[in-house]
């Protein structure tokens, strides 16, 4: 009797840190917060910003450390997911995407095809650090989640955010680890659970994950699917100094060569990086994959874009 006794109390500890351990909040205590980036609202409407913005903001966008309980109040199957994995910390905020023109766009993939985002659809979170000077805290941001080579995310809600493969060399899509996460439910306010877990990431073995729960759908920029070439015009742009970026003047013009291709005369000397854009913007660009082109060479480069159909575009720069 008293070894059965003995097991029961066993059990019923075990159980007892079982439910305790769900409803401790999953604090990081190595980092002084989490924080989110993007050209988004904050819920109280507050606009956004990457790396560098005002201490207010970055207090504002500072997310909250939550239990797997508290996940369960937010959405039953996403605490369904999270509660079978190995969660070491975890975080909350709510966000506002899709109502705000960022002035650029992001790309990302639906039902196997590639599909264009405004930028307030694109996101990331930083584990940061801080330092106090005066009354002010001044952050900066240790990792960025996701990371090209340390933070590997896994979407727990796929119907609702997109995240780019992790890998350097482009897809079939167009698409690498230096792509943004986009958020695919449309626009409005969401939820979003963060978890760092307890493995550390590996090709195939994500470190973390994200999940964005839509709380009220709001009138927002609507998704376009594919690019059309014959829409546009396009120019060459760079670190050369009659462009520098964009900030010195106009891009340089391009000429349609042929019904998918593109062609234009830049000046440049060695090491000069450049790109081509459409419509003067960063809406759409273009150069080496996810790099910028280089020349190697001072002398006049002759520039051609070509729109092989889907995300095949090819941009060459030869010596004239």
């Amino acid at each position: 009797m008293k070894k059965v006794l003995a097991i029961v109390l066993a059990l019923v500890m075990v159980l007892s840190f079982a439910a305790c351990g769900k409803s401790k909040a999953l604090a990081d205590d190595t980092h002084e917060a989490w924080v989110a980036h993007g050209q988004y609202l904050l819920a109280d409407g507050t606009e956004n910003s990457w790396g560098g913005k005002a201490t207010e903001v970055y207090e504002k966008s500072a997310l909250t450390a939550i239990s797997l309980d508290d996940v369960k109040k937010i959405d039953q199957a996403l605490y369904d997911v999270l509660s079978k994995k190995d969660v070491k910390y975890l975080y909350t905020i709510d966000l506002i995407f899709g109502t705000n023109d960022a002035g650029w766009s992001a790309k990302f993939v639906k039902d196997g095809k590639v599909c264009k985002a405004n930028g307030s659809y694109a996101f990331k979170v930083a584990q940061c650090t801080a330092e106090v000077d005066g009354s002010n805290k001044v952050y900066s941001e240790d990792q960025w989640i996701s990371d090209p080579k340390t933070a590997y995310v896994e979407a727990l809600t796929p119907d609702t955010v997109f995240y780019p493969t992790w890998q350097e060399e482009a897809d079939e899509y167009g698409l690498s680890w230096a792509d943004n996460p986009v958020v695919t439910g449309g626009a409005g306010l969401y939820t979003l659970v963060i978890a760092q877990y307890t493995n550390a990431s590996a090709p195939g073995a994500p470190g973390y994950g994200v999940g964005l729960v839509l709380k009220e759908a709001k009138e927002g920029i609507p998704y376009v699917e594919g690019f059309v070439p014959a829409d546009h015009t396009f120019g060459i742009v760079g670190g050369f100094a009659a462009s520098d970026w964009g900030n010195a003047g106009a891009d340089v013009p391009m000429t349609q060569a042929s019904d998918n291709s593109w062609t234009g005369e830049v000046t440049l000397k060695a090491g000069d990086e450049f790109k081509v854009r459409a419509d003067g913007a960063w809406n759409d660009s273009w150069g080496n994959g996810a790099d910028n082109l280089k020349a190697e060479a001072d002398g006049t480069y002759v520039v051609t874009i070509t729109f092989n159909g889907g995300d095949d575009v090819v941009v060459e720069a030869k010596l004239k």
